[in-house]
């Protein structure tokens, strides 16, 4: 559903960001494929080199549903974000992951991404959203805002020249923040920082020296004090290098989140996915 508040100097940059990856990518793939001789190295560098850096593109498609309670307790609408108020179901959005080997098996990976939206909507219901009633009718304005950050620490079982797999432990940390106002009612606002430990298991395969398919999953399930949630995350990607220190790719990433909050910022329920494509560059050494 596309979102009809979305301004035209919004709607402008995302295009203009989407049309740079492009080009970046394409003119990338022409270098390559200009100088696509056999390579000078031997083993493909993303199972070699210590230090790696990949800054990507993504262009994610979201479905958020979500409630906030009043701080007397009643218990809030449980609220499509796109649906009901109007939200894109889809942005373009940059990463960065970033990643170091600590000798032969062990390396530590850190991953920044975010998803900021916001929308307005004429109600074709009536929303409960914290201590605020929002009629039919009435026109309301929405955010919903997600920032992302990952630390991981992983240990191959498998390592070799040419293939590598192993399991990871890590951190998974979401900053939510939800928003609805409207003239004349007022606003409510519910954010929540969510640290969510996650296992999961990670694999490369290098076809070639300069070709490398990639994976990884995570998942957590826990009730633990404040927190009742799920969490499961999958990425793959294919990357191709055209010089030793540098390449390019494309991936897919998967992201399913259900969290429940009793905090003194956030008492209710957050669901939220989002998944699609993700162009990438990608430097090592």
């Amino acid at each position: 559903m596309k979102n009809a508040g979305i301004s035209s100097k919004e709607a402008s940059a995302t295009d203009r960001g989407g049309s740079l990856w492009g080009l970046m990518v394409v003119g990338m793939l022409t270098c390559g494929a200009a100088g696509a001789q056999d390579a000078s190295w031997s083993v493909h560098p993303a199972l070699t080199d210590r230090w790696s850096l990949q800054l990507g593109a993504y262009f994610p498609k979201a479905d958020t549903t979500a409630s906030l309670n009043s701080t007397a307790g009643t218990r809030g609408t449980s609220i499509s974000f796109e649906d009901d108020l109007g939200l894109d179901d889809s942005k373009t959005t940059a990463t960065i992951l970033g990643s170091v080997r600590l000798g032969e098996r062990w390396k530590i990976e850190a991953e920044y991404l975010f998803l900021d939206r916001s929308g307005s909507r004429s109600l074709s219901r009536t929303l409960n959203w914290g201590d605020h009633t929002y009629n039919l009718g009435a026109t309301v304005n929405s955010e919903f805002n997600s920032n992302i950050y990952r630390l991981s620490a992983g240990y191959s079982f498998v390592k070799n020249n040419q293939s590598e797999l192993g399991v990871v432990l890590g951190l998974h940390v979401t900053d939510f923040e939800a928003k609805l106002s409207a003239p004349n009612i007022g606003s409510d606002k519910g954010d929540v920082l969510a640290p969510l430990p996650t296992v999961g298991i990670y694999g490369a395969y290098a076809f070639t020296p300069r070709w490398l398919l990639s994976g990884r999953m995570d998942y957590f399930s826990l009730n633990y004090n404040d927190y009742d949630g799920r969490l499961f995350n999958a990425s793959a990607g294919v990357d191709y290098r055209f010089m030793r220190n540098f390449g390019v790719g494309v991936g897919y990433r998967y992201v399913d989140y259900d969290l429940t909050a009793s905090k003194a910022r956030y008492t209710g329920n957050v669901s939220y996915k989002f998944n699609g494509p993700v162009l990438y560059v990608v430097g090592s050494f």
